[in-house]
Parts: C-alpha cells; sequence; structure tokens
C-alpha cells in the first residue's frame, strides 16, 4: 500500500469515529480560517462590540478564591520566567528564548523542531503575567501592558494562521484564565490607571473572542478550559454576563457530566490533564448560575477528580505519564492537593487504571482504552503498561511525551512496542496519523482489580486484536513485593516482549541477565528484580519525562522461553543496605 493511500485510509477511520455535530464544528473551524482574513475588519469589529459590552469589573469573593487557585497553577509552571521576563528572556517547555528586550519579542518565533510550535502557544498564553504581577503589581502591569500593542500587530486576524496559533481558542483561554486571575489579585489602586485600562480591554477582547469560538468540535480538555476561563471572567464582573451564563449551561454535559468516569478520571486519559481538571472545577464551582442539582454534581466531580489525582501521583509527588503528559504543565499533586492522606489501593474501572501502593511502593497500572472515540488525540498505545516508583524514585517508567510534533520520535513515543505492556513485533493495535490523529484503535479491558484481606493487591487486564491476545496480571504484597505476569496468544512466530526502561539513576550493583537477577540501587533504596518467567536481556534506551529533554534509562526486555507463552517478573524493595 503506498504512504499516500495509508495516510488516506487512517485519515478515513479516523473521521468515521467523530459524531456529526463535531465534523461540523471542524468544518465551521476551517470554513472561518480560511475567509475571517477576507473580512478581518468587520470580524475584529464584531468582537470589540461585545467586549465593550460586558459589565465593570467588580470582583467578588468567589472570583478571588478562583483566581487564587489559577495562581497556584501558574506560579509552578512560570516562576522561572520571573523576572527575566522583563528583560524579553523567556523559558517554556526546558527551553529559552532571549529576545534581548521586551519590545524584541518575536510573537511567530519558531522555538520547536517540527510542525507543532507548543513553545510559541506559552508565549502568547501570557500565563508569566499571573505569577509577575502577583510579586511586583505596578512593574508587572506595566510590563504586560506594553506587551499587548506588538502581540496584536503579529496576531491580525488579516492571517488566517493566527487562528492555529496565537489565536486558538484553547491560547486564547489561557490568556484569559491568566489575565483575570492577575486583575483580581493585582492591588485595588491600579484599577482605572493607564496600564490596567489596556490590559483589562485587552482581556475583554479575548474573552469576546472566546466566546464565539468554543471548542465544541474537541470538548474535554479544550472545551473545559474554554468554560473555565469563561467562568473566571465572569466571576470578576459587576453582573454575571448573560451571553457567558448561557454559554456555561449550554456546555455543562459535555464539559461536566461526560468528560469524567464516575471514579474521577478524565476520559482522555493524561494525568497532567487530570491536575488540571482539578483548577478547571474548583473555578466553576465558584459560579452562581447552577441549578441546585448541577452545583452538586460539580462537588461530586471535584471530589472524585481530586481523589483520582492523588491515585495517579507516583512518589515523586508528580503524576503518571502514560499518554500525553509530562512534569512541569501544572504544580506537583501536593501543592493541588495540600494536606491529603496518602492513598493505597484503588481500581478506576471507568477510566481503566488501578493504583497499587504499600509502603515506598506505588504503581499505577493501565487497562484501558486510547482514550475516547470522539477525540483520542493525545493517546498512547501503552495498553497494560505500568508505572512504578520506590520512595521518591521512579523504577519502572512509561517513554513519555517528547514533542508534539508529527514525525518519528512522535510516533515512536505513542508506539505499542515503546511501552512496556506485553507486546507483538510487527504488530499495532493503533493506527497514528500526524500529531493528534487516531485511526484504527481498540482497548484495553481490566479484568479484576482487588484488594484481599491479607492485603495482597491485584489486577488483571487484556488486550485482544486481530487474533492476538495478551494479558497481564501484577500484585504487590505488604512486605513491597511486586508481581509482573505476562501472557501471550494468538502471536504465532512473531517475538513477543515487554520492555521495562528504568531510569539511568538505578545502577545495577549486582546479578546479571544471564542469571535472571539484578539488584539495582540509587540513594538508600535497593530492589531486586526476577525473571519469574522467560529470559531477561537489557539495552540501551531512553524516556522524556520533560518536554523537549530526554534522559538516559536501561530497557529491561523480558521475553517468554520458546513454545511457552508466558513471561514474568519479581520485584521486591529490599532493606537499605541488604
Amino acid at each position: 500500500m503506498s504512504s499516500f493511500i495509508r495516510t488516506l485510509t487512517t485519515a478515513l477511520r479516523a473521521i468515521s469515529y467523530v459524531p456529526p455535530h463535531a465534523l461540523i464544528g471542524h468544518a465551521r473551524r476551517r470554513y472561518r480560517n480560511k475567509t475571517v482574513p477576507l473580512r478581518a475588519a468587520s470580524y475584529r469589529a464584531a468582537i470589540e462590540r461585545v467586549a465593550v459590552a460586558f459589565p465593570e469589573f467588580a470582583p467578588s469573593e468567589p472570583a478571588h478564591r478562583a483566581a487564587a487557585v489559577v495562581a497556584v497553577f501558574q506560579e509552578a509552571k512560570q516562576a522561572k520566567n520571573v523576572p527575566d521576563c522583563l528583560a524579553g528572556r523567556f523559558t517554556f517547555l526546558n527551553r529559552t528564548v532571549d529576545f534581548g528586550s521586551a519590545e524584541q519579542i518575536d510573537w511567530t518565533v519558531r522555538a520547536d523542531a517540527g510542525n507543532h510550535q507548543l513553545w510559541r502557544w506559552n508565549l502568547a498564553n501570557f500565563g508569566y503575567a499571573c505569577t509577575l504581577m502577583d510579586r511586583t503589581p505596578e512593574e508587572g502591569l506595566a510590563f504586560v501592558a506594553g506587551l499587548i500593542p506588538g502581540f496584536l500587530r503579529s496576531a491580525d486576524f488579516s492571517n488566517g494562521a493566527v487562528f492555529s496559533e496565537t489565536w486558538h481558542p484553547y491560547a486564547a483561554s489561557q490568556r484569559t484564565l491568566a489575565l483575570t486571575a492577575a486583575l483580581v489579585r493585582a492591588p485595588a489602586a491600579l484599577r482605572g490607571t493607564p496600564d490596567w485600562t489596556r490590559v483589562e480591554a485587552f482581556l475583554r477582547y479575548n474573552v469576546a473572542f472566546l466566546l464565539r469560538n468554543l471548542e465544541t468540535e474537541l470538548g474535554y480538555n479544550h472545551l473545559e478550559r474554554n468554560l473555565s476561563a469563561l467562568a473566571l471572567f465572569g466571576l470578576s464582573r459587576a453582573r454575571f454576563p448573560p451571553a457567558i451564563a448561557a454559554a456555561l449551561r449550554r456546555n455543562f454535559g459535555p464539559v461536566v457530566e461526560a468528560s469524567f468516569g464516575e471514579d474521577g478520571g478524565q476520559l482522555e486519559r493524561s494525568a497532567m490533564y487530570q491536575s488540571l481538571s482539578v483548577q478547571s472545577l474548583r473555578i466553576l464551582r465558584e459560579v452562581p448560575i447552577w441549578t441546585e442539582a448541577q452545583a452538586r454534581l460539580i462537588d461530586r466531580r471535584l471530589g472524585s477528580v481530586e481523589a483520582a489525582l492523588a491515585a495517579l501521583t507516583l512518589g515523586d509527588d508528580q503524576p503518571v505519564m502514560f499518554n500525553d503528559a509530562w512534569i512541569g504543565e501544572g504544580p506537583p499533586t501536593s501543592a493541588v492537593l495540600p494536606g491529603a492522606p496518602a492513598v493505597g489501593f484503588r481500581a478506576m474501572p471507568d477510566c481503566g487504571y488501578v493504583r497499587l501502593a504499600c509502603g515506598p511502593f506505588v504503581a499505577v497500572f493501565d487497562a484501558g482504552p486510547i482514550g475516547v472515540d470522539m477525540n483520542p488525540g493525545h493517546g498512547h498505545a501503552d495498553f497494560l503498561a505500568i508505572e512504578t516508583s520506590v520512595g521518591p524514585h521512579r523504577l519502572i517508567v512509561d517513554p513519555g511525551t517528547y514533542s508534539y510534533s508529527a514525525g518519528p520520535v512522535r510516533d515512536a513515543a505513542r508506539a505499542w512496542g515503546s511501552h512496556n505492556g506485553p507486546s507483538v513485533a510487527g504488530m499495532e493495535p493503533v493506527e497514528f496519523l500526524g500529531s493528534f490523529k487516531v485511526g484504527r484503535r481498540c482497548a484495553a479491558t481490566l479484568v479484576e482489580a482487588g484488594l484481599a484481606p491479607d492485603g495482597r493487591q491485584s489486577a488483571t487486564g487484556r488486550l485482544a486484536f486481530a487474533g492476538v491476545t495478551v494479558e497481564r496480571s501484577v500484585a504487590l504484597t505488604p512486605d513491597f513485593v511486586l508481581e509482573i505476569a505476562d501472557r501471550w496468544a494468538g502471536a504465532g512466530d512473531a517475538a513477543r516482549t515487554s520492555r521495562f526502561l528504568i531510569p539511568a539513576g538505578w545502577r545495577i550493583i549486582e546479578g546479571s541477565t544471564g542469571e535472571g537477577r539484578l539488584v539495582m540501587v540509587q540513594d538508600d533504596l535497593r530492589v531486586e528484580i526476577r525473571a519469574l518467567a522467560g529470559t531477561l536481556s537489557t539495552e540501551a534506551g531512553r524516556w522524556s519525562r520533560r518536554y523537549n529533554v530526554w534522559e538516559e534509562a536501561t530497557a529491561l526486555v523480558l521475553a517468554p522461553k520458546a513454545e511457552a507463552d508466558r513471561a514474568g517478573l519479581r520485584i521486591a524493595v529490599l532493606k537499605a543496605g541488604a
């Protein structure tokens, strides 16, 4: 099959999963991108008419509570940019660009390799405005006001490309969150000054744009971010704007009802977005327009989403890296959930995750789908994979997300064999296309999960497609021993492996793969890894827990012996110094 036919077939399969209302939304977005540049002045004027009609700025106590939530998230991400941003120096996604001065900022800079310029998005999000104005309100306000003319010149609607970048609704949502929080938290003495007036007018403009460009075609975390931004802005007004209230009510179902399982899992299955959902729901619960039933559902959702975030967090206080996720997009979990008790065993059947935890050992098992069929763009083929930590150190890791840009690196990071679930060479359960399209897909299922009276925690998952079935069972005992048992069926003569990535911080000090036993150490922690069945080998590997950053790893490859259909590992935490 030619590459063109393969691409076309995958694209058509991807489209076949998209419901009609979303297809119409995608078509409207493309129509907007093509036609607005032809009528940029009238489009701009229409937005301005809506912007000036919003009620006056008069933040209530709920607005201050919601803004404080946003400030925690912005501080975690933007502290590294303050005060450097004042001199035109910015660090996003582990890359730094020094423009020389704020006046020389290039809003079209290409800091990322490939087609997805996420660094540029972060620059345009204005998140640093919130953190900067928290620390130096007057200087920060003047700085932000000074950025706006250059931004607007660069992001003029006469250029259709801006709708995919600086005026992408997600970027407008992030700007709205940051700027609203910054103004709400700023000293009242700054209100009405020329700088404050310019920033507040720019904020209104963003909200007016967002109201007519909600991402209903994508839903989930995108629409959730849209609504939380509108909600925070609405809370900052003397009266809640009717147009915003209508948008929130209209989209309550797709976000609050449909984006989460009853177990609290965000159904795109990224723990990074799980954390951001806590922010969104904390903002939405402050909104005064809900019915009693809606308010109760928001409170219930928030509690379950917070509990799910805690369950998806490893011993380093950061969420797991399954699907699209990286460290640094949000705060450590302890900052999001201060004072939350430690989580032991927890099964989350709706989102397909199981947490096993005892003492220093934490494991999270993935036995769910790649994502929601309508929009699985952030999914990876990490079926039946596991991530573990011992104390504050990750032991078995996911390859992570190095980049969103389409190409071999992203394809490899999302591929089945790159993850540590049992896989079969030459087969793929998922078709990926570009950065986010998914054609053929399948789902792992959680067969069982339970906590026995003796404290033994266990879970089993299964994946079946194209005549192949793989299964993994995991169990954690009260004496800190994790057992992993993998089984393959229907693979024929194809190579069958499970490839576990272990960060380079863990050093082998005893044993060998030949004897099927390794002892590894990091700081004062030791673990023993034994092959229960099958053979072990090692090879060089790498993983990415921070966007744009590779880290070295040892790939421990487990394979069943000839004629066998099973292989397994036993990982025991040893006493320090044992």
